[in-house]
């Protein structure tokens, strides 16, 4: 009588499940799996900070979901100039990208002269 043996290995790899697991934003193609009201709907269940949509008029990107903060930080118009410059060329009609954006803001304050003289 033959035996036959059996050997199994498994592994994994584990780390801490990421709450909240979008960070900064999402672009939505045409075409993407997943519609803009629906992944709205699905932000607002999972995340507790607000995010803002952005709607384009565009051959490859639809919506554009970005963390309000993001937007206190720089105009809307130059964040929709930096997805389409940036990101459009980076992806299809059919996807969804994240995004993790930083924006560094530089600023200086000048001291009045009358300041000075005090």
């Amino acid at each position: 009588m033959t035996t036959s043996e059996k050997k199994f290995h498994i592994s994994a790899r584990i780390s801490e499940y990421a709450i909240p697991p979008l960070k900064d934003m999402l672009v939505l193609g045409k075409d993407a799996p997943i519609g803009c009201i629906a992944m709205r709907r699905a932000i607002e269940l999972l995340i507790k900070t607000p995010f803002e949509h952005i709607e384009l008029e565009d051959e490859i990107i639809s919506d554009v979901l970005v963390r309000q903060s993001i937007l206190r930080r720089v105009s809307r118009e130059r964040l929709v100039d930096f997805v389409i410059t940036q990101l459009k060329p980076l992806m299809g009609s059919d996807e969804v990208l994240q995004a993790e954006v930083d924006i560094n803001v530089f600023l200086s304050a000048g001291i009045a002269s009358e300041a000075i003289d005090r």
